[in-house]
Formats: C-alpha cells, structure tokens, sequence
C-alpha cells in the first residue's frame, strides 16, 4: 500500500519487493545497492512485520523485519552516504500520554511496538543521516503484492456487503493516515532536505474505530447500523492503548483525516 504510493510520486524510483530482493540477508541488500548505476538520493525502507496479534507469536520474525533489518540497511547507508528514511508506528507508545510529540519517550505495551520501537534505536545507532517517520492506522489503494494487508476502510467495506449490522469499538483512538498524504510528505521532507530526525506523520485530527466506520458508511452511503462497543468485546493478543494520538510539530500539518477519506472513497 505504501509502497504503491511512494512509487507515484518517486516516478524514477528503483523499487524492489520480495521476490526482487532478500532484505534479510544483509550482504544482498548491500550488494543490491551499491550496484545500482548511480548513488540513490535516499533509500526508503517500507518493509515491516505489521501484524500486531501475530507478533505476540512470531516475535522472531516481527524483530527480524521490524528491528534488525532496519538496523542493517542504516548502516549501510552510513556507509555508501545515503539518507535512510524508516516507518514506524504510534505502538511504540502506551497511551498514558495521549498526545505524543516527537521528543516524547517511547514506552510500547506489546511485542508489535517494542520491535519496532528498537528498531528505531537500531536505526539511530547506525546512522546519522535518518528520517523516522512515525504514523498511524494507513489507509489506501491495497498493495500489489500478495502478502499486502486489507485496511479497515477495506474490511469495514467489504463487511457492509455480507452483513447490516456492525459492532465497532468505541475505546480505542488514534490517528489515521491516507497513504498519498504521508508519500507527498516523504518527498516534501527529501527535497526540502529537511532536518534529519524524527517526524510524526498523520492526517490531522483523531478518532475511534467506531467514529471512521460511522463516516466510511456515510461517505458511501452505505446502510448500516453501527453500534459502539468496548475493546474487551474482542480478546486480541496483543495489547493496545487506549489512546495514542501523534503530534506534528516539525511539518506543515495534513489536510482533516475525514476530507483525505473522502477524496479515496469518492
């Protein structure tokens, strides 16, 4: 999904999924790069384990992608003086602070977050020249590739065709992100060579899981009757926070998170 995005507006970019390139293998990834034809102006990294539940399970694999290959392909660019520019999540944080600056310390509640929490510190200790970009619940075109997540845009949408009644929860708030929105910043961030660092990216405002079903069916028009519920009507493995919403104070702010929903949905 993000991926997808970054590829329109980087037209000229060299892009490379799994089948292309092995990003475990930390001699590959080098390889890979320094034989491309001229320097990169930066190397963009969207690969990560985002399945929250399953990384309680499969924390092996979630610190692989999540941690250590970021970690790699940072020293690397160290070492070929490339700008590396890393995604990372709102998980990182635990909710007891509901508005989070970029300054503010992480503190993550499940295995999700804590990998990739180290995973910016991996990346902060093998390079200077990173932009972290943290955000939040992504939503868009579904990616090409087959192991490319649904949104809940995509699930909520897809529910309203089986089923007229919905039970979402209420409890839980956050930001969400429209993937043009945060691939137009990225490049905004590089050709402005903004100040190396950590940035939060979002469309602006919040709201629940039960707010954003409540305006996907109103956009749609779709009728459904949505009924409000608490987190603990669904047992989930990994452990979320309350609230978490991430604020930009290094960046121009993003359009309203309902106007970035309409212009996909319509």
């Amino acid at each position: 999904m993000l991926g997808g995005a970054l590829q329109k507006v980087f037209p000229d970019a060299i892009a490379w999924d799994k089948e292309d390139c092995d990003v475990t293998d930390e001699h590959i990834v080098q390889s890979k790069i320094s034989a491309l034809e001229h320097k990169p102006h930066a190397v963009v990294n969207c690969v990560a384990f985002n399945d929250v539940d399953g990384a309680e399970t499969k924390q092996d694999i979630a610190f692989l992608l999540n941690t250590i290959v970021p970690g790699n392909v940072a020293k690397i660019c160290k070492e070929l003086g490339v700008p590396f520019v890393h995604f990372t999540s709102q998980l990182v944080f635990d909710g007891s602070q509901e508005l989070c600056e970029e300054s503010e310390v992480p503190h993550p509640v499940s295995v999700y977050g804590q990998s990739k929490y180290q995973g910016e510190q991996e990346v902060q200790k093998n390079t200077d020249t990173y932009y972290i970009i943290r955000t939040a619940v992504l939503f868009g075109p579904k990616g090409q590739s087959e192991l490319s997540k649904k949104s809940f845009i995509d699930i909520m949408l897809e529910k309203s065709t089986q089923v007229d009644t919905l039970r979402v929860v209420e409890d839980e708030v956050s930001n969400i992100t429209y993937v043009k929105d945060l691939a137009e910043t990225v490049k905004l961030i590089l050709d402005e060579a903004r100040p190396y660092g950590i940035y939060h990216v979002t469309n602006s405002g919040f709201c629940s899981w039960y707010e954003l079903a409540k305006e996907i069916f109103a956009i749609t028009g779709k009728s459904m009757n949505v009924i409000p519920v608490p987190a603990s009507e669904f047992p989930r493995a990994a452990v979320r926070p309350k609230k978490v919403v991430l604020i930009n104070t290094k960046l121009p702010q993003l359009r309203e998170w309902r106007e970035a929903l309409r212009e996909f949905l319509q």
